[in-house]
């Protein structure tokens, strides 16, 4: 009976159109009424307690590094470097799109970062020079969907810290999946572009080559700093994203001198708004899965994905579909606040590991990022090139073949994910 009161309280809750925190807040509190013997005191302590961690303090760092390439000429120097990479190719400015969210996801982590930072220059250069627009929209889309997936991963690091499994090995988990994504959407890109003729850039010198690299140094050594700090013990991911956050102010004010002291408030208020948000629905999502975990839900579910089925291929191929139809209607970081909680405790039971059951997760949700009606990405990328949304899922379906096809993968393949983080170990 609680868990029907619960459930009914969040779903129309939702449905009149409440905030995402106090749906997931008052189906707790119905929850816990219905119980009749509960402190409903305990909601505004397990509230705080949720999301006091220092691990997720990374996130935070993140986002601010993300706001500050923004502002520091950073991404255009990706997207030159990316351009003089790969323009000469079919399409050229198709593959410097993916080439350069590629790079950038590798220091963001945030998709929607992505999505807003290349797309406010590539899809105007791309419909300028005569590629269709929602084709346009729905690559920037995607691509940027690679940032979630390779290092540094705010997604990953949320995953890290509700399933309490090393965040630097799933880190090394991700670049492997986020490489492959990259390159099929490259191959996709090149296919496509090639039969509807989409220019080609000139084969840059060189010396534009050399000079187009040493601008993007600074800005591609970002990934290797952090990545190689956790790896050799010199900081946490905490450590790491503050680090980061010097980083790129450092080179911001000091080698680009792009960045200006008086652009650090808007930078700093714009940051807040979204660790605002995030860190809300996190807390509201925790106290949710608390519930839950009170009610034996986890318990429930694991009898009920038995009853079905004990084969890990079968509870992998149904946990992947309840992720790809979750995304489709839930932000990725609300999904796995509310589900992992309920699944976790059945992957020992079937032998699934936690780093790359992870991974799986993670990527899973990516295609969500790119699916009405939620969809994100999609539908950021399709106001910044002023294309009507319908237009621009049907052009994405090629590319979200693409990461499905990667997703089935790194799902049966374990090694995709495992290899890297068990060399390293």
């Amino acid at each position: 009976m609680e868990l029907w009161i619960l459930v009914l309280t969040l779903v129309v809750t939702l449905a009149i159109g409440l905030p995402l925190p106090i749906c997931l807040a008052g189906a707790s509190l119905a929850g816990l009424l219905a119980m009749g013997d509960m402190p409903l005191g305990i909601i505004p302590q397990r509230f705080v307690a949720g999301i006091n961690s220092f691990a997720f303090m990374a996130i935070p760092f993140f986002l601010l590094v993300g706001q500050i390439m923004n502002q520091s000429g950073i991404t255009r120097r990706i997207i030159d470097f990316s351009n003089a990479l790969v323009g000469p190719m079919p399409g050229g400015l198709a593959q410097v799109n993916v080439v350069s969210s590629m790079f950038f996801g590798g220091i963001s982590g945030s998709a929607t970062a992505d999505t807003a930072s290349i797309g406010s220059i590539m899809i105007p250069a791309m419909k300028q020079e005569g590629y269709s627009g929602p084709f346009t929209v729905a690559l920037t889309a995607c691509s940027s969907t690679c940032g979630p997936i390779i290092p540094p991963s705010i997604t990953l690091i949320l995953y890290g810290i509700i399933a309490e499994v090393s965040i630097t090995q799933l880190f090394l988990g991700g670049y492997i999946p986020g490489l492959m994504l990259g390159l099929g959407l490259l191959v996709m890109s090149y296919v496509i572009s090639k039969r509807r003729g989409y220019p080609t850039h000139a084969r840059p010198s060189l010396r534009e080559l050399l000079r187009a690299t040493l601008a993007a140094s600074w800005a591609l050594f970002l990934p290797f700093l952090i990545i190689g700090g956790l790896l050799g013990g010199l900081f946490t991911v905490t450590e790491a994203a503050a680090v980061a956050v010097v980083y790129a102010l450092f080179v911001g004010l000091f080698v680009y001198r792009d960045l200006k002291i008086t652009d650090l408030p808007r930078i700093l208020f714009v940051t807040a708004v979204r660790v605002g948000s995030l860190m809300t629905v996190a807390a509201g999502a925790l106290v949710f899965a608390w519930v839950l975990t009170i009610l034996e839900v986890p318990q429930t579910v694991a009898e009920w994905i038995f009853a079905f089925s004990t084969d890990k291929i079968v509870i992998l191929l149904l946990i992947n579909v309840l992720f790809l139809v979750i995304g489709m209607f839930m932000e990725a970081k609300a999904a796995m606040l509310i589900l992992l909680p309920v699944i976790l405790p059945v992957l020992p039971e079937v032998g699934i590991d936690p780093i790359h059951f992870g991974v799986v997760v993670v990527f899973n949700l990516l295609v969500g990022l790119v699916t009405p009606p939620v969809g994100l990405c999609l539908n950021l990328a399709a106001k910044i090139g002023d294309v009507p949304l319908n237009r621009a899922a049907v052009a994405s379906l090629p590319f979200i073949a693409v990461q499905l096809v990667v997703l089935i993968l790194i799902t049966y393949i374990p090694g995709l994910v495992l290899w890297l983080p068990g060399l390293v170990r």
